[in-house]
């Protein structure tokens, strides 16, 4: 990892990391601890992060977050694989579920009438307004029909590119000229699975669907390791073939007649699973960070 030098092989990584990682941020306390993950020693924290644990502390440490409402998170690698999980809890608020800023369109025109309908202007490259079925809008700046300004959010339905059904407008002043429509975005409460049961019935999703047998089979090769080490009390040997083919049977019984296994991937996970590699580290760390900080 990047911060350790060859003067500090033998030691303790934790130790030998603390000094050059509070440097990076003086206003954040770095503490190296050595001791063991009890529950008292965990009972202190909001986030816990596990990496290169085995299974099982997994989900000791699992259920027993899960209970208290810390949110837990772990995050490893192994090779040219990565896993990452996160388990916020059964209450977790999220203030703005939505990425980027809040849409917002000049208003043209709004009809009395139930339901009213507000005619939005078009942008400069001729498009339309980007609201959605259902989102919350409000008004400011609506001059004659008053009354929507300062309303509470209301639910939009979307007519076209550039007309928005709103609710009963009948008894408003007429619309004259101006105004702002803009989306509010309220805070979503999700409910997250503990390690133990999401372990039972994996949700993967992938950005494109020929990526899921490949996913579902890392997801198999990752627990088939975990199984390989309580066995052997270590990782597979880097390129030992019988290793691998041990890797693959113990996949091949955690496998599922609906989810086809690709052997290949596993084959090829168990022979590089013992290296740490910066660039995977890097990316599956910024990827846990990112989690915690949410």
């Amino acid at each position: 990892q990047f911060l350790l030098g060859q003067s500090d092989v033998g030691q303790n990584r934790a130790e030998a990391s603390q000094q050059v990682l509070a440097e990076l941020n003086p206003g954040v306390v770095v503490e190296a601890y050595t001791g063991e993950l009890s529950e008292t020693f965990l009972a202190s924290f909001q986030v816990v992060v596990l990496t290169e644990s085995p299974l099982e502390e997994q989900l000791r440490i699992g259920d027993f977050c899960h209970a208290r409402g810390i949110c837990f998170i772990v995050a490893d690698a192994k090779g040219l694989a990565g896993q990452l999980f996160c388990d916020f809890g059964e209450h977790f608020v999220i203030d703005d579920p939505a990425e980027g800023n809040p849409v917002c369109a000049t208003v043209q025109h709004i009809s009395q009438g139930n339901p009213g309908v507000v005619t939005c202007m078009g942008t400069e490259d001729g498009r339309g307004h980007l609201f959605c079925d259902g989102d919350l809008v409000t008004f400011s700046g609506v001059e004659g029909m008053t009354e929507l300004n300062g309303l509470e959010p209301v639910p939009v339905h979307v007519l076209d590119a550039f007309r928005l059904e709103i609710g009963d407008t009948s008894s408003f002043s007429p619309y004259r000229r101006g105004g702002l429509v803009s989306e509010v975005r309220r805070p979503q409460e999700c409910s997250y699975e503990p390690l133990c049961q999401a372990l039972e019935e994996p949700k993967i999703q992938v950005a494109n669907p020929e990526e899921l047998p490949r996913s579902r089979s890392l997801h198999i090769a990752f627990r088939a390791l975990h199984a390989f080490r309580r066995e052997q009390g270590r990782l597979p040997r880097p390129r030992v073939l019988a290793d691998a083919q041990r890797v693959l049977e113990l996949a091949r019984r955690l496998g599922t007649q609906e989810d086809p296994l690709d052997e290949d991937i596993v084959h090829a996970f168990a022979s590089v699973s013992a290296g740490d590699l910066c660039p995977v580290a890097a990316v599956v760390g910024a990827l846990a960070a990112q989690e915690v900080l949410k």
